[in-house]
């Protein structure tokens, strides 16, 4: 089964489809899928669940899941890990929550609102989260609670694969502590969940179709990618906040991947955001 790896804390999309591209597959973040019109099958965790839209759906890293579309289906997903934002365990621990959500209610008005300013503030702030957006998906939040309390608990619903929800604890693990290298060698996370070195390394590579140490790699990368483009944070400050020893080695970690050094990495970011009359988009 194909797994998505999300490196970014949060990541949102929204478009529409009449057919659906993705495999069969789970992934290593949340996601609440929004489907503002539309008809169609979401398949989750083993078990079917006509959708028609506007309504909602709340995955955890450990469902797997695809749509089948029957008539054009506008959506929008939220992806986001932990280390973004907890996730109510009430949310999570009720089965209710592979259910269609807020379908036919007149909370699902409300929802589409909250969703919509969402995507729109995603747009304007050059596709990155803040304060707006952090509180606004806490709204929506209440909304998805507040219907599992009123929805009745459905007879088919599924569990999660325990080999998923391993490998969801080892990769929420290293996104809390990316800023701690030591919290991220093979040899402490072996320990810390109880593994051996090579069993660790060859289950997580198993799990995610990549070796732990390019994961956390990528996932640093795209931390200092970020750091670069929407920060006003030195070199020196990203450096030290990432846990490099210095900054030599800070600068010769992302020129092997990237092919550059962070100074021209940011400056060439900087030049493609210029408006017309020199000033930032």
């Amino acid at each position: 089964m194909k797994r998505y790896i999300q490196h970014e804390d949060l990541k949102i999309s929204h478009f529409t489809a009449t057919r659906w591209e993705h495999p069969v597959h789970n992934h290593n973040h949340f996601e609440i899928i929004f489907i503002h019109k539309g008809k169609g099958e979401h398949c989750l965790s083993g078990s079917h669940y006509p959708y028609s839209g506007p309504c909602l759906f709340l995955l955890a890293p450990s469902d797997t899941h695809h749509f089948e579309i029957t008539e054009e289906t506008e959506f929008t997903f939220l992806k986001f890990t932990n280390v973004y934002l907890d996730i109510p365990p009430v949310l999570m621990e009720d089965h209710r929550r592979h259910a269609p959500l807020l379908e036919g209610s007149s909370e699902a008005q409300k929802a589409d609102k909250v969703v919509r300013l969402i995507t729109e503030e995603w747009r304007q702030t050059g596709k990155g989260p803040n304060e707006t957006i952090f509180f606004l998906i806490q709204a929506l939040l209440s909304l998805i609670r507040r219907s599992i309390q009123v929805t009745p608990l459905p007879a088919n619903a599924g569990g999660n694969p325990l080999h998923a929800e391993k490998i969801s604890a080892i990769v929420n693990y290293l996104h809390s502590h990316i800023y701690s290298p030591g919290h991220t060698h093979l040899e402490h996370l072996a320990e810390q969940f109880g593994y051996s070195r090579h069993y660790l390394g060859v289950f997580f590579k198993e799990q995610t179709g990549i070796p732990l140490r390019d994961y956390v790699n990528r996932y640093r990368l795209t931390l200092i990618e970020h750091r670069l483009q929407h920060s006003s944070y030195s070199i020196k400050e990203i450096s030290n906040e990432m846990g490099f020893t210095d900054q030599s080695h800070f600068n010769k970690f992302f020129k092997t991947h990237k092919g550059m050094s962070p100074s021209a990495f940011r400056d060439g970011y900087a030049n493609t955001h210029l408006s017309p009359n020199g000033n930032k988009n």
